[in-house]
C-alpha cells in the first residue's frame, strides 16, 4: 500500500520523486539535538515521512534533499534528509 506521495509545488529548481514512497521500508536516524535546536521532536520529524511530504534537492549538498510536510497536529516542518538507499538521516529541520 502506497501512503505517501511527492508532491510537486510551484518550485522552479531540481524536484526530486521518490514516489511510491512506503515510510514503512525505510530505515530513519534523527539528529535529536539538531532538531531540538529549532523546537522539533523527533516523533514530529517522522510524521511527516507518514503524512505526505514534498522532496526539492539541496542546492548545497548533492545527496541532501529538503522535505517539507506536517505533523499530525498540523504543524509544517521543512526537514534536511540525507538518503543513502533505504536509509534516511534528518540532519535538521525547523517549523515554517
Amino acid at each position: 500500500m502506497e501512503h505517501s506521495k511527492c508532491r510537486v509545488g510551484p518550485y522552479n529548481g531540481l524536484v526530486a520523486l521518490w514516489h511510491p514512497f512506503d515510510p514503512s521500508k525505510r530505515e530513519y536516524e534523527f539528529n535529536e539535538e539538531k532538531l531540538a535546536e529549532h523546537g522539533v521532536a523527533v516523533h514530529e520529524a517522522a510524521e511527516v515521512f507518514w503524512n505526505g511530504f514534498e522532496v526539492r534537492r539541496d542546492k548545497s549538498y548533492k545527496s541532501r534533499y529538503q522535505v517539507l510536510g506536517r505533523t499530525d497536529a498540523g504543524r509544517t516542518l521543512k526537514l534536511i534528509v540525507h538518503r543513502a538507499g533505504r536509509r534516511l538521516r534528518v540532519i535538521t529541520g525547523w517549523p515554517l
